[in-house]
């Protein structure tokens, strides 16, 4: 009889610290992207670990990236004649990787060195080197296909978003996102950007319209902007969480009493 309270004594333990350990996961759950500089609100924007802005900013072409090609003026030049057939002329790409040594290998006018420069130069530098080899000069368009942001948090939808043009900002985000949650802080959102051991850090009040106008604002590839929750919407889910351990506790409780004086 005492080694069986034993073995129930042990049940019960073990079922609390499982509660304990799932309440500790859930906590660390809602401290996704946290910094030591958060606060509640700031007052419009503020930076942490700034880095220098240019004035007309783009994102530059890097080895790796994948570059989306076309001739808004003729597709054949770089897509085979069986396919131009089948194909909107004016809203198909091509896409093309960059080496490693910032090249890319094109149909007709082989290597381009374009690594350093932003989409509107390496178009330009395409279309010269086509008009070269062709008759009829074309009309080069080219984006960064995998120059993207990660949006988290309260929003309508999360996920990599691809940045399709050189004045992409946060607010084009958010509305491409379907905007903001009803749990979302309006107060405090979040940009990391850069170095991921070292981020620059810039903190958005929403509530204030002037936002918009802040130069910072300008999203860049690789950037990751994160909408964190409410503190009362954070709390309700830890109430809710908490509330359903403990029923949980409860009901194992029970069963094990209800095991123990059935075995007496």
């Amino acid at each position: 009889m005492n080694y069986n309270k034993l073995s129930l004594l042990v049940l019960i333990f073990t079922g609390f610290a499982t509660m304990l350990l799932s309440s500790c996961s859930f906590r660390n759950r809602q401290a996704l992207l946290k910094t030591p500089y958060d606060a509640d609100t700031v007052k419009t924007v503020r930076v942490i670990n700034s880095t220098p802005e240019s004035e007309g900013y783009y994102n530059l072409i890097r080895p790796e990236d994948e570059l989306a090609i076309r001739n808004v003026q003729d597709m054949r030049l770089i897509v085979r004649e069986a396919q131009s057939n089948t194909i909107n002329q004016q809203q198909t790409y091509t896409t093309f990787k960059v080496n490693a040594t910032g090249e890319v290998v094109l149909p007709k006018i082989g290597t381009i060195k374009i690594a350093g420069l932003n989409r509107t130069q390496a178009a330009e530098v395409i279309q010269k080197a086509y008009e070269t080899k062709e008759l009829n000069a074309p009309l080069i368009d080219v984006r960064i296909a995998n120059a993207y942001i990660v949006l988290l948090g309260e929003v309508g939808k999360q996920g990599k978003y691809v940045i399709d043009r050189e004045d992409y900002e946060l607010i084009d985000l958010l509305a491409d996102a379907g905007g903001v949650n009803i749990n979302a802080n309006r107060k405090m959102v979040r940009i990391f950007r850069g170095d991921r051991a070292n981020p620059e850090i810039i903190m958005v009040n929403l509530n204030d319209y002037s936002f918009i106008k802040n130069p910072k604002l300008k999203l860049r590839a690789k950037d990751i902007v994160y909408v964190e929750p409410r503190r009362i919407a954070s709390s309700s889910q830890n109430f809710q969480a908490y509330s359903t351990f403990i029923q949980v506790g409860l009901v194992a409780v029970n069963t094990l009493l209800l095991i123990y004086n059935l075995a007496k």
